[in-house]
Protein backbone atom coordinates (compact mmCIF):
# COMPACT_ATOMS: atom_id res chain seq x y z
CA UNK A 1 0.00 0.00 0.00
CA UNK A 2 3.03 2.23 0.72
CA UNK A 3 4.53 2.28 -2.67
CA UNK A 4 0.54 3.06 -4.29
CA UNK A 5 0.36 6.05 -2.17
CA UNK A 6 3.73 8.01 -3.23
CA UNK A 7 2.31 10.06 -6.44
CA UNK A 8 3.01 13.77 -5.87
CA UNK A 9 -0.08 15.93 -7.18
CA UNK A 10 1.53 17.58 -10.05
CA UNK A 11 2.66 14.06 -11.33
CA UNK A 12 -1.00 12.59 -11.26
CA UNK A 13 -1.48 16.00 -13.45
CA UNK A 14 0.74 15.29 -16.05
CA UNK A 15 -0.08 11.65 -15.82
CA UNK A 16 -4.15 12.83 -16.62
CA UNK A 17 -3.81 15.89 -18.26
CA UNK A 18 -5.80 17.71 -15.61
CA UNK A 19 -4.15 20.48 -14.08
CA UNK A 20 -3.56 20.71 -9.98
CA UNK A 21 -6.09 23.49 -9.68
CA UNK A 22 -9.09 21.71 -11.06
CA UNK A 23 -7.30 18.27 -9.57
CA UNK A 24 -7.94 19.80 -5.59
CA UNK A 25 -11.55 21.45 -7.24
CA UNK A 26 -12.74 18.55 -7.97
CA UNK A 27 -12.00 16.74 -4.68
CA UNK A 28 -13.73 19.69 -2.43
CA UNK A 29 -16.09 20.17 -4.73
CA UNK A 30 -17.50 16.33 -5.75
CA UNK A 31 -14.86 14.32 -3.29
CA UNK A 32 -13.92 12.36 -7.01
CA UNK A 33 -11.01 11.03 -4.74
CA UNK A 34 -9.55 10.93 -2.00
CA UNK A 35 -5.78 11.20 -1.18
CA UNK A 36 -3.77 10.74 1.96
CA UNK A 37 -1.87 13.27 3.48
CA UNK A 38 2.32 12.86 4.58
CA UNK A 39 3.69 14.38 7.32
CA UNK A 40 4.16 17.46 5.50
CA UNK A 41 0.38 17.46 4.38
CA UNK A 42 0.52 17.04 0.79
CA UNK A 43 -1.27 15.02 -0.99
CA UNK A 44 -0.30 11.67 -2.35
CA UNK A 45 -2.37 9.49 -4.85
CA UNK A 46 -2.82 6.24 -5.33
CA UNK A 47 -2.70 4.51 -8.89
CA UNK A 48 -6.23 4.00 -9.02
CA UNK A 49 -6.61 7.63 -8.08
CA UNK A 50 -5.09 8.06 -11.10
CA UNK A 51 -6.88 6.19 -12.82
CA UNK A 52 -10.17 7.24 -11.81
CA UNK A 53 -9.08 11.05 -12.71
CA UNK A 54 -8.10 10.26 -16.13
CA UNK A 55 -11.37 8.59 -16.76
CA UNK A 56 -13.05 11.69 -15.63
CA UNK A 57 -11.26 13.88 -17.81
CA UNK A 58 -11.87 11.59 -21.04
CA UNK A 59 -15.94 11.74 -19.63
CA UNK A 60 -15.85 15.59 -19.02
CA UNK A 61 -13.85 15.96 -22.65
CA UNK A 62 -16.56 13.97 -24.37
CA UNK A 63 -19.04 16.53 -22.52
CA UNK A 64 -20.30 15.40 -19.83
CA UNK A 65 -21.32 17.22 -16.71
CA UNK A 66 -18.18 16.51 -13.83
CA UNK A 67 -21.13 17.40 -11.22
CA UNK A 68 -23.50 14.46 -12.84
CA UNK A 69 -20.69 11.47 -12.98
CA UNK A 70 -18.69 12.42 -9.80
CA UNK A 71 -20.11 9.33 -7.96
CA UNK A 72 -20.05 6.99 -10.53
CA UNK A 73 -17.53 4.41 -10.09
CA UNK A 74 -14.25 3.39 -12.08
CA UNK A 75 -15.72 0.56 -13.70
CA UNK A 76 -18.69 2.86 -14.58
CA UNK A 77 -16.26 5.61 -15.70
CA UNK A 78 -14.59 3.57 -18.17
CA UNK A 79 -17.99 2.03 -19.55
CA UNK A 80 -19.22 5.60 -19.98
CA UNK A 81 -16.48 6.52 -21.89
CA UNK A 82 -15.87 2.97 -24.26
CA UNK A 83 -19.37 3.74 -25.33
CA UNK A 84 -18.50 6.86 -26.60
CA UNK A 85 -18.06 7.84 -30.43
CA UNK A 86 -14.68 8.94 -31.82
CA UNK A 87 -15.82 12.64 -31.74
CA UNK A 88 -17.46 14.75 -28.33
CA UNK A 89 -20.70 13.79 -27.94
CA UNK A 90 -22.45 16.87 -25.87
CA UNK A 91 -26.47 17.35 -25.34
CA UNK A 92 -28.10 18.08 -28.30
CA UNK A 93 -31.28 19.15 -28.61
CA UNK A 94 -33.17 17.06 -31.65
CA UNK A 95 -36.06 17.30 -33.20
CA UNK A 96 -39.57 15.26 -33.39
CA UNK A 97 -42.86 15.64 -34.57
CA UNK A 98 -45.06 18.21 -33.08
CA UNK A 99 -48.61 17.44 -33.23
CA UNK A 100 -49.77 19.97 -30.30
CA UNK A 101 -50.17 23.33 -30.98
CA UNK A 102 -49.96 26.63 -29.70
CA UNK A 103 -52.86 26.81 -27.54
CA UNK A 104 -51.82 23.58 -25.29
CA UNK A 105 -48.66 25.77 -24.16
CA UNK A 106 -50.65 27.69 -21.51
CA UNK A 107 -51.58 24.13 -19.99
CA UNK A 108 -48.15 22.23 -20.17
CA UNK A 109 -46.91 24.81 -18.81
CA UNK A 110 -49.26 25.19 -15.72
CA UNK A 111 -49.22 21.18 -15.57
CA UNK A 112 -45.60 21.59 -15.37
CA UNK A 113 -45.68 23.85 -12.43
CA UNK A 114 -47.68 21.79 -10.42
CA UNK A 115 -45.51 19.35 -10.36
CA UNK A 116 -43.19 21.41 -9.48
CA UNK A 117 -44.86 22.54 -6.32
CA UNK A 118 -45.71 19.17 -5.44
CA UNK A 119 -42.03 18.82 -5.48
CA UNK A 120 -43.15 15.41 -7.96
CA UNK A 121 -39.83 15.11 -10.51
CA UNK A 122 -42.00 11.85 -11.70
CA UNK A 123 -45.06 13.62 -13.14
CA UNK A 124 -42.59 16.64 -13.96
CA UNK A 125 -41.01 14.33 -15.94
CA UNK A 126 -43.74 13.12 -17.93
CA UNK A 127 -45.52 16.30 -18.36
CA UNK A 128 -42.09 17.66 -20.18
CA UNK A 129 -42.14 14.01 -21.73
CA UNK A 130 -45.10 15.07 -23.55
CA UNK A 131 -44.20 18.55 -24.50
CA UNK A 132 -41.13 16.95 -26.17
CA UNK A 133 -43.38 14.53 -28.15
CA UNK A 134 -46.04 17.23 -28.63
CA UNK A 135 -44.25 20.25 -29.45
CA UNK A 136 -41.09 18.98 -30.67
CA UNK A 137 -37.96 19.34 -29.14
CA UNK A 138 -36.50 23.18 -29.75
CA UNK A 139 -40.45 24.13 -29.14
CA UNK A 140 -40.27 22.78 -25.66
CA UNK A 141 -37.04 24.45 -24.96
CA UNK A 142 -37.86 27.90 -26.02
CA UNK A 143 -41.95 28.12 -25.30
CA UNK A 144 -42.05 25.72 -22.27
CA UNK A 145 -39.17 25.55 -20.30
CA UNK A 146 -37.88 28.98 -20.70
CA UNK A 147 -41.10 30.32 -19.40
CA UNK A 148 -41.42 27.57 -16.36
CA UNK A 149 -38.35 28.51 -15.35
CA UNK A 150 -38.87 32.02 -15.40
CA UNK A 151 -42.08 31.24 -13.55
CA UNK A 152 -40.50 29.28 -10.65
CA UNK A 153 -37.87 32.16 -10.36
CA UNK A 154 -40.69 34.36 -10.24
CA UNK A 155 -42.44 32.34 -7.35
CA UNK A 156 -38.91 31.77 -5.21
CA UNK A 157 -38.54 35.44 -4.98
CA UNK A 158 -42.19 36.16 -4.15
CA UNK A 159 -41.98 33.16 -1.36
CA UNK A 160 -44.41 31.00 -2.56
CA UNK A 161 -41.97 27.89 -3.77
CA UNK A 162 -39.50 26.72 -1.25
CA UNK A 163 -35.91 26.72 -1.84
CA UNK A 164 -36.30 22.46 -1.84
CA UNK A 165 -39.06 22.89 -4.24
CA UNK A 166 -37.06 24.83 -6.38
CA UNK A 167 -33.98 22.45 -6.30
CA UNK A 168 -36.05 19.45 -6.79
CA UNK A 169 -36.67 21.30 -10.08
CA UNK A 170 -33.42 22.53 -11.20
CA UNK A 171 -32.48 18.75 -10.89
CA UNK A 172 -35.25 17.17 -12.86
CA UNK A 173 -35.06 19.53 -15.47
CA UNK A 174 -31.51 19.26 -15.75
CA UNK A 175 -31.76 15.18 -16.18
CA UNK A 176 -34.46 15.34 -18.21
CA UNK A 177 -32.45 17.75 -20.93
CA UNK A 178 -29.63 15.23 -21.14
CA UNK A 179 -31.80 12.66 -20.77
CA UNK A 180 -33.80 13.78 -24.17
CA UNK A 181 -30.79 14.55 -26.02
CA UNK A 182 -29.30 12.54 -28.70
CA UNK A 183 -25.26 12.25 -29.02
CA UNK A 184 -23.92 13.44 -32.26
CA UNK A 185 -20.34 13.48 -33.83
CA UNK A 186 -19.04 17.02 -33.62
CA UNK A 187 -16.37 17.96 -35.94
CA UNK A 188 -13.23 17.52 -33.45
CA UNK A 189 -12.92 21.48 -33.86
CA UNK A 190 -16.25 22.15 -32.65
CA UNK A 191 -15.65 25.45 -30.56
CA UNK A 192 -16.11 24.80 -26.33
CA UNK A 193 -18.37 26.80 -24.28
CA UNK A 194 -18.63 26.85 -20.31
CA UNK A 195 -21.73 26.90 -19.01
CA UNK A 196 -22.01 27.96 -15.09
CA UNK A 197 -22.87 30.57 -12.46
CA UNK A 198 -20.62 32.92 -10.76
CA UNK A 199 -19.73 32.86 -7.11
CA UNK A 200 -22.82 33.66 -5.30
CA UNK A 201 -25.07 32.60 -7.54
CA UNK A 202 -27.09 29.92 -6.50
CA UNK A 203 -29.83 29.01 -9.09
CA UNK A 204 -28.29 27.05 -11.67
CA UNK A 205 -31.51 26.68 -14.31
CA UNK A 206 -30.66 29.41 -16.27
CA UNK A 207 -27.14 27.63 -16.76
CA UNK A 208 -28.64 24.48 -17.87
CA UNK A 209 -30.64 26.13 -20.52
CA UNK A 210 -27.98 27.83 -22.09
CA UNK A 211 -25.92 24.39 -22.03
CA UNK A 212 -28.90 23.26 -23.89
CA UNK A 213 -28.94 25.86 -26.44
CA UNK A 214 -25.36 26.39 -27.40
CA UNK A 215 -25.62 22.40 -27.75
CA UNK A 216 -28.49 22.51 -30.39
CA UNK A 217 -26.53 25.56 -31.82
CA UNK A 218 -23.21 22.92 -32.05
CA UNK A 219 -21.53 24.00 -29.49
CA UNK A 220 -19.57 21.47 -27.24
CA UNK A 221 -20.63 22.28 -23.84
CA UNK A 222 -18.95 21.68 -20.62
CA UNK A 223 -21.38 22.52 -17.43
CA UNK A 224 -19.71 23.00 -14.34
CA UNK A 225 -22.78 23.36 -12.02
CA UNK A 226 -23.40 26.71 -9.97
CA UNK A 227 -21.58 29.15 -8.01
CA UNK A 228 -18.05 28.98 -9.32
CA UNK A 229 -15.04 31.08 -8.45
CA UNK A 230 -13.62 33.37 -11.02
CA UNK A 231 -10.37 31.16 -10.58
CA UNK A 232 -12.23 27.73 -10.99
CA UNK A 233 -14.22 29.03 -14.22
CA UNK A 234 -11.00 29.87 -15.88
CA UNK A 235 -9.38 26.46 -14.76
CA UNK A 236 -12.14 24.31 -16.57
CA UNK A 237 -12.04 26.81 -19.32
CA UNK A 238 -8.19 26.56 -20.14
CA UNK A 239 -8.16 22.53 -19.43
CA UNK A 240 -11.04 22.30 -21.99
CA UNK A 241 -10.09 25.25 -24.33
CA UNK A 242 -13.06 26.73 -24.31
CA UNK A 243 -13.86 29.45 -26.97
CA UNK A 244 -16.69 30.96 -24.57
CA UNK A 245 -17.35 31.23 -21.19
CA UNK A 246 -21.32 31.79 -20.37
CA UNK A 247 -22.74 33.11 -17.03
CA UNK A 248 -25.57 33.07 -16.04
CA UNK A 249 -26.96 35.57 -13.40
CA UNK A 250 -30.51 35.57 -11.82
CA UNK A 251 -30.64 36.79 -7.87
CA UNK A 252 -29.43 39.30 -6.67
CA UNK A 253 -29.14 42.05 -8.70
CA UNK A 254 -27.07 43.90 -6.17
CA UNK A 255 -24.36 41.29 -4.70
CA UNK A 256 -21.57 43.64 -3.72
CA UNK A 257 -18.78 41.11 -4.66
CA UNK A 258 -20.07 40.04 -7.60
CA UNK A 259 -18.29 42.91 -10.05
CA UNK A 260 -14.91 41.88 -8.35
CA UNK A 261 -15.54 38.65 -9.61
CA UNK A 262 -15.90 38.96 -12.81
CA UNK A 263 -13.44 41.15 -13.16
CA UNK A 264 -10.91 38.54 -11.93
CA UNK A 265 -12.70 36.58 -14.09
CA UNK A 266 -11.43 38.80 -17.24
CA UNK A 267 -8.25 39.28 -15.86
CA UNK A 268 -7.17 35.36 -15.39
CA UNK A 269 -8.95 34.43 -18.70
CA UNK A 270 -7.10 34.26 -22.24
CA UNK A 271 -8.25 37.53 -24.14
CA UNK A 272 -9.58 35.47 -27.13
CA UNK A 273 -11.87 33.86 -24.64
CA UNK A 274 -15.69 35.84 -24.69
CA UNK A 275 -17.42 36.06 -21.57
CA UNK A 276 -21.27 36.13 -22.23
CA UNK A 277 -23.82 36.74 -19.67
CA UNK A 278 -27.36 36.40 -19.16
CA UNK A 279 -30.20 35.63 -16.85
CA UNK A 280 -32.68 37.87 -15.31
CA UNK A 281 -30.71 39.66 -13.11
CA UNK A 282 -27.74 40.60 -15.26
CA UNK A 283 -28.78 43.99 -16.20
CA UNK A 284 -28.30 44.95 -12.47
CA UNK A 285 -24.22 44.47 -13.31
CA UNK A 286 -24.56 46.12 -16.61
CA UNK A 287 -21.43 48.53 -15.67
CA UNK A 288 -18.98 45.72 -14.51
CA UNK A 289 -20.09 43.81 -17.78
CA UNK A 290 -19.57 46.76 -20.34
CA UNK A 291 -16.17 46.97 -18.13
CA UNK A 292 -14.77 44.23 -18.94
CA UNK A 293 -15.77 43.58 -22.42
CA UNK A 294 -18.80 40.74 -21.88
CA UNK A 295 -21.32 40.21 -24.15
CA UNK A 296 -24.66 40.81 -22.27
CA UNK A 297 -27.78 38.72 -23.63
CA UNK A 298 -31.41 39.29 -22.93
CA UNK A 299 -33.01 35.54 -24.44
CA UNK A 300 -32.12 32.49 -25.86
CA UNK A 301 -32.90 33.37 -29.25
CA UNK A 302 -30.57 36.61 -28.76
CA UNK A 303 -28.00 33.66 -27.44
CA UNK A 304 -28.32 31.98 -30.66
CA UNK A 305 -27.35 34.43 -32.67
CA UNK A 306 -24.53 35.75 -30.67
CA UNK A 307 -23.19 31.97 -30.49
CA UNK A 308 -23.69 31.89 -34.10
CA UNK A 309 -21.88 34.64 -35.22
CA UNK A 310 -18.92 33.56 -32.87
CA UNK A 311 -18.74 29.84 -35.37
CA UNK A 312 -18.83 31.58 -38.16
CA UNK A 313 -15.60 33.87 -36.99
CA UNK A 314 -17.65 37.05 -37.11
Amino acid sequence: MANELRHSIRLVARRTGLSTHLIRAWEKRYSTVQPERNEGNRRLYRTEDIERLTMLKKATDAGHSIGDIAQLSTDRLSLLVAQEPSAPAPIVLGKRAETASAAEIPQTIADAYAAVEAMDSVQLEAVLDRGSVGFGQVRLLGEIIVPLVARIGEAWRAGELKVAQEHVASACIRTFLGRMARPIALHPGAPVLVATTPSGQLHELGAVLVAAAATHGGWRVVYAGASLPSEEIVTVALSQGARAVALSIVHPEDDPELPSELRRLRRLLPVETTIVVGGRASGGYHAVLSEIGATRVGSLAELGGVLDQMRRGQ
